[in-house]
């Protein structure tokens, strides 16, 4: 899953998004400070692996593990 570093021309915020493996990348990135619907990419990082994106094991919340 990576991780977008976005930052936002109006307002100068700069956050992050991810976007789930497999999924479109989005055409347009909305600020989550102020709204503005012209925010864009500015870099990428590699992030750790979604829970359910490792395989099975101990504390699997499909399997019910604990």
């Amino acid at each position: 899953m990576p991780v977008y570093l976005l930052k936002c021309p109006d307002c100068g915020h700069q956050f992050q998004s991810l976007v789930l493996n497999g999924a479109k990348v989005p055409g347009i990135w909305v600020c989550s400070e102020c709204g503005s619907r012209a925010a864009e990419p500015i870099g990428e990082r590699p992030s750790d692996f979604h829970p359910l994106e490792k395989p099975h094991g101990k504390g699997c919340p499909c399997c019910g593990g604990h």
